[in-house]
Protein backbone atom coordinates (compact mmCIF):
# COMPACT_ATOMS: atom_id res chain seq x y z
CA UNK A 1 0.00 0.00 0.00
CA UNK A 2 1.23 3.29 -0.94
CA UNK A 3 1.72 6.38 1.67
CA UNK A 4 -0.93 8.09 -0.72
CA UNK A 5 -3.38 5.36 -0.38
CA UNK A 6 -2.98 5.58 3.19
CA UNK A 7 -2.91 9.43 3.76
CA UNK A 8 -5.84 9.32 1.55
CA UNK A 9 -8.33 6.57 3.95
CA UNK A 10 -6.79 8.43 7.03
CA UNK A 11 -8.26 11.81 5.08
CA UNK A 12 -11.57 9.78 4.45
CA UNK A 13 -11.47 8.26 8.05
CA UNK A 14 -11.11 11.89 10.18
CA UNK A 15 -13.62 13.46 7.61
CA UNK A 16 -16.38 10.74 8.10
CA UNK A 17 -16.21 11.31 12.25
CA UNK A 18 -16.64 14.68 11.45
CA UNK A 19 -19.95 14.26 9.47
CA UNK A 20 -20.70 11.97 11.86
CA UNK A 21 -20.73 14.42 14.92
CA UNK A 22 -22.33 17.38 12.71
CA UNK A 23 -25.42 14.82 11.69
CA UNK A 24 -25.40 13.59 15.24
CA UNK A 25 -25.61 16.96 17.01
CA UNK A 26 -27.35 18.96 14.20
CA UNK A 27 -25.34 21.06 12.73
CA UNK A 28 -21.80 22.11 13.20
CA UNK A 29 -22.15 24.53 16.45
CA UNK A 30 -23.51 21.07 18.17
CA UNK A 31 -20.50 19.33 16.73
CA UNK A 32 -18.38 21.82 18.08
CA UNK A 33 -20.31 22.21 21.70
CA UNK A 34 -20.60 17.74 21.57
CA UNK A 35 -24.25 18.32 21.61
CA UNK A 36 -27.03 19.77 20.10
CA UNK A 37 -28.20 23.50 20.86
CA UNK A 38 -31.18 24.34 22.58
CA UNK A 39 -31.59 27.80 22.87
CA UNK A 40 -29.35 31.12 22.78
CA UNK A 41 -29.83 32.65 26.09
CA UNK A 42 -27.34 35.67 25.87
CA UNK A 43 -25.02 37.52 23.60
CA UNK A 44 -22.76 40.12 24.75
CA UNK A 45 -20.56 42.40 22.80
CA UNK A 46 -17.98 43.41 25.23
CA UNK A 47 -15.35 45.90 24.88
CA UNK A 48 -13.03 46.30 21.96
CA UNK A 49 -9.43 46.37 22.68
CA UNK A 50 -7.46 47.52 19.58
CA UNK A 51 -8.63 46.00 16.23
CA UNK A 52 -10.17 43.13 18.16
CA UNK A 53 -13.69 42.66 19.08
CA UNK A 54 -15.18 40.27 21.47
CA UNK A 55 -18.25 38.31 21.85
CA UNK A 56 -19.52 36.11 24.11
CA UNK A 57 -22.77 33.88 23.47
CA UNK A 58 -24.44 31.53 26.39
CA UNK A 59 -26.19 28.41 24.58
CA UNK A 60 -28.82 26.04 26.71
CA UNK A 61 -27.32 22.34 24.83
CA UNK A 62 -29.50 19.57 24.45
CA UNK A 63 -27.78 16.51 25.81
CA UNK A 64 -28.69 12.96 24.53
CA UNK A 65 -28.06 11.95 28.34
CA UNK A 66 -29.53 14.25 30.15
CA UNK A 67 -27.42 13.47 33.76
CA UNK A 68 -23.79 13.73 31.79
CA UNK A 69 -24.07 16.73 30.12
CA UNK A 70 -22.66 19.12 28.64
CA UNK A 71 -25.65 21.69 29.19
CA UNK A 72 -24.40 24.60 28.67
CA UNK A 73 -21.93 26.31 25.96
CA UNK A 74 -20.44 29.35 25.85
CA UNK A 75 -19.42 30.73 22.26
CA UNK A 76 -16.04 33.00 22.44
CA UNK A 77 -15.66 35.01 19.44
CA UNK A 78 -13.13 36.98 18.68
CA UNK A 79 -12.93 38.99 15.24
CA UNK A 80 -10.58 41.37 14.09
CA UNK A 81 -10.38 42.88 10.65
CA UNK A 82 -9.76 39.99 7.78
CA UNK A 83 -10.08 37.10 10.64
CA UNK A 84 -12.44 35.85 12.94
CA UNK A 85 -11.93 32.55 15.98
CA UNK A 86 -14.47 30.73 17.59
CA UNK A 87 -13.64 28.90 20.75
CA UNK A 88 -16.51 26.29 22.11
CA UNK A 89 -16.60 26.09 26.23
CA UNK A 90 -18.55 23.02 27.21
CA UNK A 91 -20.15 23.22 30.84
CA UNK A 92 -22.05 20.68 32.71
CA UNK A 93 -24.70 22.30 35.68
CA UNK A 94 -21.87 21.86 37.63
CA UNK A 95 -19.27 23.69 36.23
CA UNK A 96 -21.95 26.26 34.85
CA UNK A 97 -22.81 27.48 38.70
CA UNK A 98 -19.45 26.96 39.71
CA UNK A 99 -18.22 29.41 36.62
CA UNK A 100 -20.54 32.29 37.65
CA UNK A 101 -19.90 31.53 40.93
CA UNK A 102 -16.57 32.65 40.48
CA UNK A 103 -17.13 35.17 37.89
CA UNK A 104 -19.07 37.02 40.85
CA UNK A 105 -16.29 36.45 43.21
CA UNK A 106 -13.90 37.97 40.57
CA UNK A 107 -16.30 40.94 40.24
CA UNK A 108 -16.60 41.54 43.43
CA UNK A 109 -13.17 41.28 43.92
CA UNK A 110 -12.01 43.95 41.55
CA UNK A 111 -14.65 46.28 42.87
CA UNK A 112 -12.93 46.02 46.10
CA UNK A 113 -9.85 46.41 44.76
CA UNK A 114 -10.79 49.17 42.82
CA UNK A 115 -12.38 51.17 45.83
CA UNK A 116 -15.25 52.35 44.40
CA UNK A 117 -17.82 50.61 46.59
CA UNK A 118 -20.53 52.06 44.91
CA UNK A 119 -22.02 49.53 43.94
CA UNK A 120 -22.12 49.92 40.10
CA UNK A 121 -21.34 47.99 37.30
CA UNK A 122 -19.51 48.70 34.28
CA UNK A 123 -21.32 48.38 30.87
Amino acid sequence: MSAQTILFVIFGLVAANLVFKIIKNRGWKGAMFGAPLGTLTSEMELSSRGLTTTKLKVHVLDPRDPGEGPHVGVEVIHSTFGSWETKPVSLTRTEAWWFAEELSRAAEASESASGSGNGSVAG
